[in-house]
């Protein structure tokens, strides 16, 4: 699996208390969503990794998106079910990502907003080659990584409920490298800012 047991357990734990934390959309994840979606026409199927909450489907499928939402946390699936919608558990490293409402179909767009930040390093790549396979030629890419030198793990909460998260950190150049080997080209890797010293690249990138 791509991404730590333990970070896995923690958002398990936490997901309405995480959802409500991330409620409110940060200025460049708003920013990003306007560009993905003006580059794909205002339509489109997205596969959505790391769907967490909710928040950005929402937002995707008020401008005229379709959304399959997805994350390998089981708690934000079952919240998001739990809430109408229909969320599948999925491992992007591991498992069957073709869409099960247009089987054979690949999809417009893949959006993967600050969620590969804990997928190890060396299965980074594959996973992003893995998102480009399932999508058309063309499609479009946003994923957003944490900048910054090698992993850490980020520990919240409380000692009765503490949270543990691995975090692996990128550099523009080795992003550039991995998202060019794995079939994207790359059109823009932006630096932004959301909280203090909360410092992302965010990529605009399309299918090779």
């Amino acid at each position: 699996m791509s991404t730590d047991l333990d970070t896995v357990r923690s958002y398990d734990k936490v997901a309405a208390e995480y959802a409500a934390e991330a409620a409110a959309m940060p200025e460049w994840v708003a920013t990003e969503i306007e560009a993905f979606v003006t580059e794909l026409g205002g339509s489109g199927r997205v596969l959505e990794i790391g769907s967490g909450g909710g928040r950005d489907a929402l937002e995707l499928e008020k401008r005229g998106m379709s959304v399959r939402r997805t994350d390998i946390a089981k708690g934000f699936v079952e919240l998001l079910r739990e809430s109408g919608f229909e969320a599948d558990l999925l491992d992007p490293l591991t498992e069957d990502l073709a869409d099960p409402q247009r089987p054979g179909t690949p999809y417009d767009g893949i959006w993967a907003c600050a969620c590969l930040i804990h997928v190890a390093r060396e299965d980074f790549g594959t996973v992003l080659g893995r998102l480009a396979e399932a999508t058309r030629t063309g499609g479009r890419l946003h994923v957003s990584v944490r900048e910054g030198e090698g992993e850490d793990v980020s520990t919240h909460g409380s000692a009765a409920a503490p949270r543990r998260y691995v975090e692996t950190y990128w550099r523009e150049s080795a992003l550039r490298s991995a998202l060019t080997d794995a079939g994207w080209i790359v059109s823009e890797i932006r630096r932004c800012v959301g909280k203090p010293y909360d410092r992302w690249l965010s990529v605009r990138a399309s299918r090779a």
